[in-house]
């Protein structure tokens, strides 16, 4: 199986290179459990790390995918004081100010505009921003991506 990631890696690496967009997709490689967190009360597994930093909403292609961010409403439920094991987990707790993902957009008005949303954290605060720009990139700024719980993962 690693010789065969290597070859899907070393392939798409060569695209890039001819210059085809390539869109990350959960589909092409195997998926590494230990980097997922379950959320057993939201029904969903988190995944842990931060990616695809220094990228904007439309490089990543990111409305495609929306479906797989997490909600405005999921990010407030994980930094509720009686769920700190999982913001600590995810960084969510104020530990790194480079870590900040894009969410589902929460403000139609927001949408209708154009703007993406995203979850920003320092040791101050916490904050959900609805008008970022589609095409703004940040440095610690990523994607975190979201999946359901199966029920044979329960």
């Amino acid at each position: 199986m690693k010789n065969k990631n290597k070859e899907i890696k070393k392939s798409l690496e060569l695209l890039k290179k001819e210059g085809y967009k390539i869109t990350p997709s959960k589909e092409i490689l195997p998926v590494d459990e230990s980097k997922w967190l379950k959320v057993p009360e939201l029904g969903i597994e988190i995944e842990i790390e931060v990616h695809y930093k220094d990228k904007s909403w439309d490089e990543l292609n990111l409305s495609e995918r929306e479906d797989e961010l997490l909600t405005a409403e999921q990010c407030i439920f994980l930094m509720k004081p009686e769920n700190v094991k999982y913001a600590k987990i995810l960084k969510m707790d104020g530990s790194s100010n480079e870590d900040d993902f894009f969410i589902r957009q929460y403000s139609e008005v927001s949408k209708k505009s154009g703007y993406v949303a995203y979850f920003y954290a320092n040791s101050g605060r916490s904050d959900l921003n609805s008008d970022g720009n589609s095409g703004y990139s940040f440095s610690g700024r990523g994607v975190r991506f979201v999946r359901k719980i199966s029920k044979s993962k329960k």
